[in-house]
């Protein structure tokens, strides 16, 4: 029996992450410059918890972007977003 990984949705969205080099996050609603290439997120000088991000990109601005998906819509999450 083969089961599926609790964070299957995370592991997909990293997986699809390292495709989005020279594209636009302009699917998600964003309004943003190319995405340069996606970073690690096991970022050491951060306690970071595998829950808590799913990708970071580097943009063509030399800005980062910081995207985590949700699996359900939940007015609370915005909360989260928000800090």
């Amino acid at each position: 029996m083969c089961e599926i990984a609790y964070q299957n949705k995370d592991i997909t969205s990293k997986l699809f992450a390292e495709r989005f080099q020279g594209k636009s996050l302009n699917i998600y609603g964003l309004n943003l410059p190319p995405v340069r290439q996606a970073l690690p997120t096991n970022i050491p000088q951060i306690i970071a918890n595998e829950l808590r991000i799913d990708n970071v990109f580097l943009l063509e601005d030399d800005t980062i972007a910081v995207i985590d998906y949700e699996s359900d819509y939940k007015k609370r999450n915005k909360h989260k977003y928000v800090r």
